[in-house]
């Protein structure tokens, strides 16, 4: 344990929620995502069958994933 954590107790949600805010700047600030082909492909029909833009998908993906991590770290 560090000397911050031991001034702060249950600062660990405090810590993910930033850890995760840092993330999500990152992949704002960054260049287009590629994945693996059978990924891109996916997306692709994903993309199409939702008639949005790939980088779409991508983004609700994200932030269904944020959405449950969050509910999954309130519990």
């Amino acid at each position: 344990m560090t000397a911050r954590s031991e001034e702060r107790p249950g600062n660990d949600l405090d810590e993910v929620r930033l850890a995760d805010i840092r993330a999500a700047t990152m992949l704002r600030e960054s260049a287009p995502v590629s994945f693996d082909p059978s990924i891109e492909i996916a997306l692709a029909e994903a993309a199409a069958e939702m008639k949005v833009a790939r980088s779409d998908v991508i983004r609700l993906v994200l932030q269904e994933w944020l959405a449950i991590r969050q509910k999954a770290l309130l519990k």
